[in-house]
């Protein structure tokens, strides 16, 4: 592998503790009284280089910093594995695969400020056609349906793509009218698989999501629950920050937790009365995609897949939304429940078919509006960064799957007495009634049916309209 400018190897260590004293000495000379913090920074030390098949480590990068920070490939839908996939401090990382025949950029930024780093171009090779095969053996055991489709073939739709879908052509958002659409890509945690994360459309104009689509299937529970930590908010590469709700930190916005300008303002939870602030809460789940610094898990933090939802001192929202996902995806609270689909190991309605699932915000009218890059611990609470944000008066969660649930059959090729769907229906500021969980999903669950008609538009635009016009909440598991 390469080293660092030209030179013949990695750049040995005393070298790069040089560098990392002159850049920190320069950083306070900039500062003018040699007091002020020393900013964030990450420097890649190796050059570009061509992908090894046979070397993993003479596909290592080396870098030097003084924060957190995270690895990221452009394009972003790019089948790139980094092994980490974030880190602190000096260190380095390894690409530990990447696809044929391709060359990608390696991007490597701060947490603290995701729209800053470095970056080099790693190709490689395309796969030799007179290479040997592997040798013949006995045929595998084909097991349940392997799930998500990798490619759509002949212009096949994914059964979770609503019908104002606009497909987009590149690493970048389509943006059609006030809205943006993209598909975000990643890899399964063990096995490796290409996947999509989820696709979603985002309301350019109220800064805030319109819906998250998203397959569910064993495989995605290869990293089990687990999260980055910390968090890692950031702005979602796809789409230009402008468009996007400021609620993550940029650089010198604070340090903790709570520190730094990356949440909504609460002057319209005030002027309602209501305590409390706005959370941030995911669309597709982070659990749904867990795995610690890994980029299936790190992309569910950027705004595009982020719902403003009321805290607990404002409302019952979380509880209720937590039944709901509770329901799908099965949760580590699972005794506060009755449902017999969330048993604490396996949820029933993840099932090997694929469970479809669409999460998303109503906007009945524009009139709720607060503001983003804010701080409700902070005098004032928003900033010179602040924008305004339609805030959501519904949110919604809309479920697919097969009966069976292990037919082995692709949505469109099922009958509609294969299929069932359900749909859930949730005020920004519900109240408990202080019954079971199965009793308030009862008080919310809607036909899809009735979610197309609010919106405009259909949801699983393949399936029989009589699906979508009726369910049975047993065959959910409540």
């Amino acid at each position: 592998m390469k080293g660092w400018s030209g030179s013949a190897g990695i750049l040995p260590l005393g070298l790069r503790g040089l560098l990392a004293g002159l850049l920190a000495l320069c950083a306070a000379a900039c500062g003018g009284d040699g007091k002020e913090e020393e900013p964030p920074y990450v420097r890649i030390v190796s050059e570009g280089f061509v992908f090894d098949e046979n070397d993993p480590e003479a596909n290592r990068v080396e870098l030097i910093s003084n924060t957190q920070w995270r690895v990221t490939a452009t394009p972003a839908d790019a089948a790139v594995v980094f092994e980490p996939a974030s880190g602190a401090g000096d260190g380095s990382f390894r690409i530990a695969d990447m696809p044929q025949g391709k060359a990608i950029r390696v991007n490597v930024q701060p947490l603290s400020n995701a729209s800053w780093g470095e970056s080099i171009v790693v190709t490689r090779a395309p796969k030799d056609p007179d290479a040997p095969g592997p040798a013949p053996g006995p045929a595998p055991d084909p097991g349940p349906a392997p799930g998500p489709e990798p490619d759509p073939v002949g212009g096949y739709r994914f059964p979770e793509l609503p019908s104002n879908w606009a497909e987009p052509t590149g690493s970048k958002a389509t943006i059609k009218g006030d809205y943006a659409f993209f598909t975000h890509w990643s890899q399964s945690v063990k096995s490796k698989k290409r996947v999509r994360n989820y696709s979603y459309c985002y309301d350019t104009r109220r800064h805030n999501p319109v819906w998250v689509a998203y397959p569910l299937h064993p495989v995605y529970r290869e990293g089990g629950t687990g999260r980055t930590d910390p968090d890692p908010w950031a702005p979602d590469p796809a789409l230009d920050e402008k468009y996007q709700s400021k609620i993550y930190k940029g650089a010198n916005e604070g340090g903790g937790s709570y520190e730094g300008f990356q949440f909504w303002g609460t002057a319209l939870l005030e002027s309602m009365g209501k305590k409390g602030y706005w959370s941030k809460g995911h669309l597709c789940m982070s659990s749904e995609r867990g795995g610690k610094d890994a980029p299936i898990n790190i992309q569910t933090f950027y705004p595009t897949n982020i719902a403003p939802q009321s805290s607990n001192k404002a409302s019952d929202f979380a509880t209720v939304w937590s039944y709901v996902e509770s329901l799908f995806s099965g949760t580590n609270n699972y005794k506060n429940t009755d449902f017999t689909a969330d048993d604490g190991s396996q949820n029933i309605n993840i099932v090997s078919d694929t469970l479809f699932l669409v999460a998303g915000c109503y906007y009945a009218h524009d009139n709720w509006i607060d503001y983003d890059a804010s701080n409700y611990n902070k005098t004032p609470p928003t900033s010179d960064l602040s924008k305004k944000c339609i805030m959501p008066t519904h949110q919604f969660k809309i479920a697919l799957r097969t009966k069976k649930g292990n037919t082995g059959k692709k949505i469109s090729e099922c009958s509609a007495d294969e299929l069932q769907a359900i749909a859930f229906w949730i005020e920004a500021f519900p109240t408990l009634s202080g019954t079971s969980a199965t009793a308030e999903l009862k008080k919310i669950v809607k036909p899809v049916s009735f979610v197309e008609q609010q919106l405009g538009f259909e949801f699983f635009p393949d399936v029989p309209a009589s699906v979508k016009e009726s369910f049975n909440a047993a065959d959910w598991g409540f």
